[in-house]
């Protein structure tokens, strides 16, 4: 029976201007032929009765048919189009829903363009997760309406919506995510054995003392892995839309276990969607080699909590490696946003979301073509998931366009490069803040300034691209500053592009 892969469907979009690869099933040794925006080619079947085939690049345009025969059978897709498509991946900041958004309300009624198309991933972690429950909802190209719109992924719609307003060509976005999940369930096993080896030594334990028949036989009627239609999780449209008090979340939480709908999870067990190459398995694998301009990534927060967070530069470069390996190109960006600022939520802290940050900043340092969000902005002290996506997603256009698309504009967030001390001053200097740093306040939040081992009373001025700071006393020999180092913080330092500074530790002698 001739079939192409599930993510070929009527009303998705196609990369423009890049080889285009389709694939899909029919009888073995069959001749199947494909035409679309006047290209034909042909392939035919293996042994096993898998095909692929790939067409010289297409252009951007609207209402395409592509057609797919084979001996008596045909498909055909209709209102396909061509633009430019990107995955985004990552974990529940990164799958927040637009239903769930700060500025849903008032996208909704206006948000109508049938050129800004979505496509999530279904949620499946095991074989048979499929057959067990309901995934009729999802998998699906969607369009921006007001029908729909609620489905996209809302860092992935504002990023869609900045493309398509500088473009004007049709954008799409397949979304790849699962709240809560660790880096190592999106990697390689091998890769993570490499870099992350204590995700597998913890994986072997569990491995070793589970009683596997026991544990997929529970998987298979848990209501935790029902993923086909998420607004149905009650926990989800609780703490989602708002920032509940712990209080209330108490109540909740408790009503949940009365009714007998809480979370299921064993002493010493691993949820099946963080076994280590689960999700690299069963979600990334079947959209890869789809035509691609990039990837957008939003993860870490899961990667703190078990206190491995120094592990996190390692484990994200090997990702990086391994879905770029499965696109067959080495140099596909990867567009990083940074953890923002964030204390506690629910049972959930703070670690070491420092090293975390610390260790996406220096992937976009040593791994080409990755490139750092930054949202230093936008956390929110007492809730995991900050309720404006608008910001992430216009950011990491911002990026995209000054990056990928090679836009001449200042994109990257303002860098602090060194610091000088001479007599009563002391001198930052940054990179990425041409036309001078904007102070949104009268004073520098998130900034500790100590001086000879003593915290400091200063001045604060900016002067172009350099933040100085003027002491009381004179004779200071040593001064560190720590910026945007606390648990939480909301950054007001920014260049002239609106994206504000990362965080950063100086330390400078005096130059007497």
């Amino acid at each position: 029976m001739l079939k192409v892969a599930d993510i070929f469907q009527s009303g998705m979009i196609i990369q423009r201007d890049k080889p285009f690869i389709i694939w899909g099933t029919a009888e073995p040794k069959e001749t199947v032929n494909v035409k679309v925006q006047g290209q034909a080619a042909n392939a035919v079947a293996n042994d096993s009765g898998a095909w692929s085939l790939t067409f010289s690049p297409l252009e951007a345009s609207e209402h395409e048919t592509l057609t797919v025969t084979a001996s008596n059978e045909d498909i055909a897709l209709e209102d396909v189009a061509v633009g430019e498509v990107w995955v985004a991946g990552g974990q529940s900041n990164m799958e927040f829903h637009m239903r769930y958004e700060k500025h849903f309300k008032d996208v909704k009624p206006k948000c109508n363009n049938p050129n800004i198309r979505f496509y999530d991933v279904p949620e499946i972690a095991f074989d048979e997760q499929a057959d067990c429950f309901d995934y009729s909802r999802v998998g699906i190209w969607r369009k921006a309406t007001p029908d729909d719109i609620e489905y996209f992924s809302a860092v992935g719609y504002y990023f869609q919506r900045e493309l398509w307003q500088t473009f004007k060509v049709p954008v799409g976005i397949i979304g790849c995510n699962w709240g809560g999940t660790v880096s190592a369930a999106w990697m390689n096993p091998q890769t993570v054995y490499k870099t992350g080896l204590a995700w597998m030594e913890e994986y072997n334990v569990f491995a070793k003392q589970i009683d596997w028949d026991d544990y997929w036989e529970r998987q298979r009627n848990l209501v935790q892995n029902s993923r086909g239609n998420l607004f149905e999780d009650p926990f989800s449209e609780f703490i989602m839309p708002r920032t509940p008090s712990k209080e209330e979340c108490d109540a909740f939480i408790s009503s949940m276990a009365e009714k007998g709908e809480g979370f299921e999870l064993r002493e010493g067990e691993i949820v099946v969607q963080n076994i280590p190459g689960v999700l690299y398995e069963h979600m990334l694998k079947i959209i890869a080699p789809y035509s691609i301009r990039g990837f957008l990534w939003y993860q870490g927060e899961s990667d703190d909590e078990k206190h491995r967070a120094g592990l996190y530069q390692s484990m994200l470069s090997g990702l990086i490696s391994d879905w770029r390996n499965l696109w067959n190109n080495k140099e596909l960006p990867f567009l990083i946003v940074q953890l923002p600022g964030f204390e506690t939520w629910l049972d959930v802290g703070n670690f070491e979301y420092d090293v975390i940050r610390d260790a996406q900043e220096c992937v976009t340092k040593t791994v080409p073509n990755t490139y750092l969000c930054s949202i230093s902005d936008a956390g929110e002290q007492y809730d995991i998931h900050p309720k404006n996506k608008k910001i992430v997603g216009e950011r990491l256009a911002l990026l995209a366009r000054g990056h990928v698309y090679g836009e001449d504009i200042l994109c990257d967030a303002p860098t602090a490069k060194g610091m000088k001390l001479k007599g009563k001053q002391a001198v930052i200097y940054f990179d990425n803040a041409k036309g001078g740093l904007v102070l949104n306040g009268d004073k520098v939040n998130a900034l500790c300034v100590m001086a000879d081992e003593k915290e400091a009373e200063y001045a604060v001025k900016i002067c172009d691209e350099k933040l100085l700071l003027e002491f009381e006393n004179d004779g200071i020999t040593k001064v560190k500053v720590c910026f945007a180092k606390d648990k939480f913080y909301i950054v007001n330092l920014y260049n002239k592009a609106g994206v504000p500074a990362i965080p950063f530790t100086l330390t400078a002698v005096s130059e007497k």
